[in-house]
């Protein structure tokens, strides 16, 4: 485990998304729907994270926990009509405690994380 406070990455979440310092992030903060970190935002937010902490991305991958950008009009009327549709779209979400534990860590491993879900 490595020394990284918890402060110094709610700290650096603030910085990297320009959250309010009046905004409560608690472990439970969800990037995509309590941050706002989706498609190509996201791209960046996790290289940065992956980057400015050193860690090893292990099997980490986008696409488990984000849905790219871009829908055509087609798409967006069989998300609005087919429930199969929309559970493609289900992922995962990436939480701050997530986050912080991979930190901790130095390697992403999805297992792992996502038990931190269901504890």
């Amino acid at each position: 485990m490595r020394n990284i406070t918890w402060e110094e990455l709610e700290a650096w979440v603030r910085k990297e998304n320009g959250t309010s310092p009046k905004k409560a992030l608690t472990r439970a903060t969800e990037l995509n729907k309590d941050l706002d970190v989706t498609g190509d935002d996201a791209v960046d937010f996790m290289q940065h994270f992956f980057d400015a902490f050193s860690i090893d991305h292990g099997d980490y991958s986008f696409d488990r926990y984000f849905v790219a950008e871009g829908f055509s009009p087609v798409e967006l009327i069989l998300l609005l009509v087919s429930k199969k549709k929309r559970a493609s779209y289900d992922r995962p979400p990436v939480t701050l405690g997530m986050l912080y534990q991979a930190a901790l860590d130095g390697q992403w491993n999805c297992s792992r994380l996502e038990s931190l879900l269901h504890p």
